[in-house]
């Protein structure tokens, strides 16, 4: 790791291999210097060196958390990851062409040594003003590639450098510098006792949802539940620790459980119409609980129509089941013949007061006669008697 000069050894280690390698190319004596291209055109061999831009490492900005072993020692502090990104920039005798001849030099230079050397850096160390600078001891070696810029982003980068005029020039990124933290982490707390539970991590299935009179030996069928049926859950690895059943937000204790079924009865006052339903199971892991849920399945809760009437054009129906008032009711009647079928929406919300397990909904263009009967809630219509005559009301 480094220190807070790393930056600054970095730009002087680079100053330094260019300022040795030119010199052995041309013939004239060459200034290398650490700075912003000057204002005014400079006639005598310089280059600069300005590092005009500072990023964070795409690939390392977020590891950046202190490490330790399974002892609790400190093996990493937090480390900040940089790319340097450089311009050089070269002036001299534009008639004899100098400037082209040094950038030659700088592109050929950082082309066979694409990187800072420990002897680069250590001589970068050397100058009074960077004593104590540690990047040389970085286990990360600073890579020197060159910077793809089309014309577009030439004119950005030189139109920041206000009154400094172009001249040839090419852009080099260094990655990566890494800068440690100089607070040491606090040290993690002691492990009092170690509590370690392997589970299954698998979670439960469930591929069908049907329903039978309560207590029955009779085969399962699909369609709507009505009251005093049980629901038959099927699927596989349903059977597990803590195993419950998530009715439409209420929990449920089954009656059977194994790996392909899951028996319960829905909760006493489920309203009628479409209610989600999963399987869960509690597992404790010390002084926690995690949750394995299953799929969900759409269950439809039936009601049934006890008693109806039909008085002044109004259907009024008696049902087995609480109706809440923001549900959405409409009643269905239909010719026993099934020539003519009408459909009336009641109001929302229901107005009141009224008896929860009564509706009541005007109607409107109904002939005399007898109608089937049903009272859609929520989707879900009301049970009709196996003659697929009953319940019946007279108009």
């Amino acid at each position: 790791m480094s220190n807070y000069l790393a930056i600054a050894q970095a730009t002087e280690a680079l100053r330094g291999l260019l300022a040795r390698s030119v010199q052995s190319d041309v013939p004239y004596a060459v200034q290398v210097e650490a700075r912003k291209p000057p204002n005014e055109p400079m006639t005598e061999p310089v280059i600069t060196v300005f590092c005009y831009r500072i990023t964070p490492h795409a690939s390392r900005r977020n590891a950046d958390a202190p490490t330790r072993d399974g002892d609790g020692r400190l093996l990493r502090t937090p480390t900040a990851a940089y790319d340097l990104h450089y311009l050089i920039s070269c002036y001299g005798n534009e008639a004899q062409l100098v400037p082209q001849a040094l950038l030659g030099s700088v592109a050929r230079t950082l082309h066979e040594q694409p990187a800072l050397s420990a002897r680069d850096l250590e001589a970068a160390a050397g100058q009074v003003f960077l004593a104590g600078a540690d990047l040389a001891a970085s286990p990360q070696e600073v890579r020197l590639t060159p910077s793809k810029m089309d014309l577009d982003d030439l004119s950005k980068l030189w139109s920041m450098l206000i009154q400094t005029p172009y001249t040839p020039s090419i852009a080099f990124d260094a990655s990566l510098v890494l800068l440690e933290s100089r607070r040491t982490p606090a040290v993690g707390r002691p492990v009092r006792e170690h509590r370690v539970r392997v589970v299954p991590g698998r979670r439960p299935v469930v591929e069908e949802l049907r329903s039978r009179p309560a207590a029955s030996d009779t085969e399962p069928r699909s369609g709507p539940v009505p009251v005093g049926h049980e629901v038959v859950l099927t699927g596989h690895d349903l059977n597990g620790e803590g195993v419950t059943v998530d009715v439409g937000g209420a929990l449920v204790e089954p009656s059977v459980v194994d790996d392909g079924r899951v028996v319960f009865t829905p909760p006493v006052g489920l309203a009628p119409g479409a209610h989600p339903v999963r399987v869960l199971h509690r597992i404790a892991l010390g002084d926690t609980v995690r949750i394995l849920d299953s799929n969900r399945v759409a269950m439809a809760r039936q009601a049934t129509v006890t008693a109806a009437r039909v008085t002044n054009g109004e259907v009024a129906a008696t049902l087995d089941l609480a109706v809440g008032d923001r549900q959405r009711v409409s009643v269905l009647l239909d010719e026993l013949d099934g020539s003519v079928g009408h459909r009336f929406d009641a109001p929302y919300p229901l107005p009141g007061p009224r008896d929860p397990r009564e509706v009541e909904v005007a109607t409107e263009g109904v002939a005399a006669g007898a109608y089937l009967l049903r009272i859609r809630i929520d989707g879900v219509d009301t049970a009709v008697g196996e003659d697929l005559r009953t319940p019946a009301v007279e108009f």
